[in-house]
């Protein structure tokens, strides 16, 4: 899943792109898990802007984005999230 670039929904309706904070996503992650799957998660996704999912990895960044992004940011992202959630 590629980070660096979102694509939101405006408060116009209309789609936008939106750089996204993924180091800042990824310092958050860094600084907030126990877990070391998580912080190698923190490291990948500072370095390449974008990640493998698994279902694991997938729980853990919607988890993280909400907790750090708004809803907007949520929106755009927890769909590909769940999709390999659910799979």
């Amino acid at each position: 899943m590629k980070l660096k670039e979102i694509e939101i929904t405006a408060i116009t309706g209309e789609k936008q792109k939106l750089e996204f904070d993924y180091k800042g996503l990824a310092n958050y992650i860094f600084s907030k898990t126990k877990d070391i799957g998580e912080l190698e998660l923190a490291r990948e996704l500072y370095k390449k802007g974008e990640i493998e999912l698994d279902k694991g990895k997938a729980m853990a960044l919607k988890s993280y984005i909400g907790e750090a992004f708004g809803a907007v940011v949520q929106e755009a992202i927890y769909p590909e999230l769940d999709k390999v959630i659910n799979q």
